[in-house]
């Protein structure tokens, strides 16, 4: 276990944690992992108040370019377009990461780190955050969402989380208020950023950090009594804050495992476009949707390479198809319309998956369980 000390830190605008949480906010689900102790005496901290405008995310759009709305989670289409080539049409590897900005990332996913030994990073959202100034736009708190989107985060638990979790009891979460009294649950990318936040208090008392898969996060923030969630509270100005209303249908539009995303996020294998290909028979994705010819007729993006091959672009989530910045709408794919694209189209080399970044190019013979569909579908 990790020791998470504390000290006296004035002068700092970084908020702290209540000493209470609602019992909402708990559950009996075991933790990835449990990790970092203290002290066990109990202290009074009184709740603070704080300005949370700053980072706040304001909506898909406000302030940041057209109005993108984002599409019910249980549209869809009557018939899929037919694939047409997005202008410029983007390579399947994204380029290099010093020509990235967010919201785009790599191709290949980082190097998993430890800040904190023995405590896994999200490696991907904390590297988003650290892009994330006063004043961020709403492209780079949409990028912060998304590649949240996958692995864990870490949560604060006041007092022994391994404890609370044997008895069966709620998970005792810190939470901050701000000055209407509105609770927030906090949240945090590596287990430095967990530490960093436990410093900022003058009261010695118990603390522990579990690690959570973010599904299950964001679900106890929609499910409790929460206004939203605070990710890195500590770490000003690279910390962000997203209401409840955002979490809730970013839920609703994406598949509860994260499949794709966790084996897109994960170090490459030999078998990565394998598991993929497999994923992408089961799970809903989605397409971008544009006129990518001028021409007024609507068709699925895709992509081209240099010599010519042609790939459809799948998207593991909505925030992935904005993310680009390309103005398409996102479209609701299930495995049985790729199945038909793909057999209606057999010049098609395979499918890229997250052109934003981490993305994977799956070529047209790991796809065998999707292309099985369209033969049942025949039958």
């Amino acid at each position: 276990m990790a020791l998470f000390s504390r000290r006296k830190k004035s002068g700092d605008d970084a908020v702290a944690p209540t000493a209470d949480a609602p019992q909402e906010a708990g559950g009996t689900e075991a933790p990835a992992a449990v990790d970092a102790g203290a002290s066990t005496e109990q202290p009074e901290v009184e709740a603070p108040s704080i300005g949370i405008s700053v980072q706040a995310f304001r909506g898909v759009g406000a302030e940041a370019g057209p109005e993108v709305a984002l599409p019910d989670a249980d549209a869809k289409p009557a018939e899929a377009p037919a694939p047409r080539q997005t202008a410029p049409a983007p390579a399947p590897q994204p380029a290099a990461p010093q020509e990235r900005r967010l919201p785009l990332a790599p191709a290949l996913p980082p190097e998993q780190t430890e800040t904190v030994a023995g405590m896994k990073d999200n490696v991907l959202l904390r590297e988003a955050l650290t892009e994330i100034e006063a004043g961020a736009t709403n492209d780079q708190l949409l990028g912060v969402m998304r590649q949240a989107l996958q692995g864990h985060l870490y949560i604060r638990v006041n007092g022994d989380a391994r404890a609370q979790i044997s008895e069966g009891k709620p998970l005792s979460v810190a939470v901050v208020r701000d000055n209407d009294d509105r609770q927030f649950m906090l949240a945090f990318s590596s287990a430095r950023a967990v530490r960093d936040s436990v410093q900022l208090e003058a009261d010695p008392a118990a603390t522990s950090a579990v690690a959570q898969p973010v599904t299950s996060v964001l679900q106890q923030v929609v499910s409790g009594d929460f206004a939203g969630l605070i990710v890195d509270n500590a770490s000003a100005p690279h910390r962000v804050v997203f209401p409840t209303e955002l979490l809730q249908k970013t839920l609703e539009q994406a598949d509860v495992d994260m499949a794709v995303k966790t084996i897109l996020a994960a170090p490459r294998e030999q078998d990565s476009a394998v598991k993929v290909g497999a994923a992408l028979a089961t799970k809903r994705m989605w397409v971008a949707v544009n006129d990518g010819t001028g021409s007024g007729q609507v068709g699925i993006a895709e992509a081209q390479t240099a010599d010519g091959r042609r790939y459809l672009q799948l998207f593991s989530h909505p925030l992935e198809v904005i993310a680009l910045g390309r103005g398409d709408r996102p479209l609701p794919f299930e495995p049985e319309q790729l199945a038909k694209v793909l057999t209606s189209h057999s010049e098609m080399a395979g499918v890229i998956v997250d052109s934003a970044g981490p993305s994977l190019v799956v070529e047209r013979d790991a796809l065998a369980p999707v292309l099985v569909l369209a033969v049942d579908l025949d039958d």
